[in-house]
């Protein structure tokens, strides 16, 4: 028998298995969504700039405006188309404001005059005064279908102008609204505007042109013819049956 040796048996080393730490990562929500200083910095570049173009633009236009009046100055022309152009603007603007929805009234009335056409005549008319005075539109057409007839032929207009208008003070506002409440029963307090229209009409023989006034009112918010007379003053004539 072979001879044991008496081995001695080392231990095997233990091994030990380093864990490897990860860097920590820090919380997101610690971390600052935006760089406050970078952002105010960029903020205060961005006012600047808006700043200098204002400047520049302000100075740009004060610049251009007295290059143009120096312009003006020494243009004498220039200066009378300026005043003309200011001038036109201002007499339109009053003239819509005066006038507003009245000039077309008057302009229905005008046409009818010149083409002898009862129905617009009398359309044009305030609707009251048309009910007190003919009943309804359809016998105010046929009482004016029969007078226009009966007309003068010589005297019968080619075609009219509008000469001029102007909107009654408000003592005549109310003397005109005392005198349609008496005849038509129209409530003086909703007569608002009076707008009298000069009107030339153009007839077939020249000596027989001749010019009327019409009154237009604005009566429940609407505008409608309530005289017709060859005189400035105020008359409801016009309307009357003989």
């Amino acid at each position: 028998m072979a001879k044991k040796a008496d081995e001695t048996k080392e231990p095997k080393a233990k091994v030990e298995s380093k864990k490897v730490e990860e860097p920590k990562k820090e919380d997101p929500k610690n971390e600052p969504i935006i760089n406050t200083e970078a952002a105010k910095a960029k903020a205060e570049e961005l006012a600047n700039n808006v700043k200098e173009g204002a400047t520049e633009l302000a100075s740009n236009v004060k610049e251009g405006a007295n290059n143009f009046v120096e312009k003006v100055k020494g243009d004498r022309n220039l200066l009378i188309a300026v005043c003309v152009c200011a001038f036109v603007v201002v007499v339109l603007f009053f003239s819509l404001i005066c006038c507003d929805g009245s000039k077309g009234v008057a302009k229905d009335m005008s046409k009818a005059l010149v083409k002898m056409d009862a129905k617009k005549y009398c359309k044009a008319i305030n609707k009251t005064i048309v009910e007190e005075v003919y009943d309804d539109l359809d016998s105010c057409k046929d009482y004016m279908e029969d007078a226009l007839e009966e007309s003068d032929e010589d005297a019968q207009p080619t075609k009219y102008k509008i000469k001029s208008d102007k909107k009654l003070k408000k003592d005549d506002v109310e003397d005109i609204a005392e005198i349609l409440e008496d005849k038509y029963g129209i409530d003086e307090n909703k007569v608002k505007k009076v707008v009298r229209y000069k009107v030339h009409f153009d007839a077939k023989k020249n000596k027989n042109d001749f010019d009327l006034y019409i009154f237009t009112a604005k009566i429940k918010g609407k505008w409608s013819v309530i005289g017709v007379s060859p005189g400035k003053e105020y008359t409801t004539a016009a309307f009357d049956k003989e």
